[in-house]
């Protein structure tokens, strides 16, 4: 996680508002591979991110809004059967990490003292990577392939935003935002020494309340606290395989990967 602060704490320098967020939740990730090898983790997931969810540009209608979240679990031991049905499995370990990054621009169609209704456009990057360990040193034919294996995925992201808010007291207001995309990118995994260009769709929701403590609200800076939930969810197919070396076209669903995260938070903010 330490490698992401830096580009963290610059995106933070340029920006009118600051809001800071912590959560904890779970990351899961099904992968399988021609329908015969897979493996399915849910992990243990911290998540810290700086996050903008509607911003006019001065009184325009126009705003802008984005996330980015440093996503780092927990290292997680278990025993993993690789092929359905199979009555052992390997005792492994799994650790996740990575960034996920949403920024875009939008349209307030209703716009009034006490909310919005917006539309936008989004894009971005997504780079999840997940190790896995085998402790068990041979096993069978396949040990060599098993013992250290990791999956890296680099997706880039364009589709659509929903963004609301309304203030339910001078001090307390909800918001939300619900984003579908489309994504490309690709996918490499150890355990077949592959590198396979992915597509697929893009789905998150976050629902949350700010709370303005009066006391600490001046006219120089709007101090607010906010908890929420977020939901993220990546569902992935191969377009392209390339395997040792060898380029496999039209092997659709030759790997597939669906990530999901979840994770209730609690935030600091302000605007300048």
């Amino acid at each position: 996680m330490k490698k992401y602060i830096l580009p963290l704490l610059l995106a933070t320098s340029s920006i009118q508002a600051l809001d800071i967020r912590y959560g904890q939740g779970d990351f899961e990730w099904n992968m399988g591979f021609l329908g015969l090898v897979g493996s399915s983790v849910t992990l243990d997931d911290t998540v810290i991110s700086i996050s903008e969810q509607h911003q006019n540009f001065s009184d325009s209608p126009l705003y802008y809004f984005g996330n980015f979240d440093i996503h780092s679990s927990d290292r997680l031991e278990t025993v993993t059967n690789f092929a359905d049905g199979a009555q052992s499995g390997f005792p492994s370990s799994f650790e996740v990490s990575g960034v996920d990054i949403d920024v875009g621009v939008g349209y307030d169609v209703i716009q009034d003292e006490r909310g919005y209704l917006g539309v936008g456009v989004v894009t971005g990057l997504s780079t999840p990577f997940m190790e896995m360990h085998n402790y068990v040193d041979s096993y069978n034919a396949i040990s060599t392939l098993l013992e250290e294996t990791s999956t890296d995925v680099s997706t880039y992201k364009l589709g659509v935003s929903l963004q609301a808010a309304y203030s339910l007291t001078e001090n307390i207001s909800i918001y939300g935002t619900s984003i579908f995309a489309l994504q490309t990118g690709e996918m490499t995994n150890d355990l077949v020494n592959s590198s396979l260009d992915v597509s697929g769709s893009y789905n998150a929701m976050d629902i949350g309340v700010k709370f303005y403590p009066s006391e600490l609200v001046d006219a120089e800076s709007n101090l607010y606290l906010k908890a929420g939930y977020a939901y993220k969810h990546w569902d992935i197919d191969d377009t392209e395989s390339t395997i040792v070396g060898a380029v496999l076209p039209s092997m659709n669903s030759l790997f597939k990967s669906e990530l999901t995260s979840d994770f209730f938070y609690i935030g600091l903010g302000f605007k300048l």
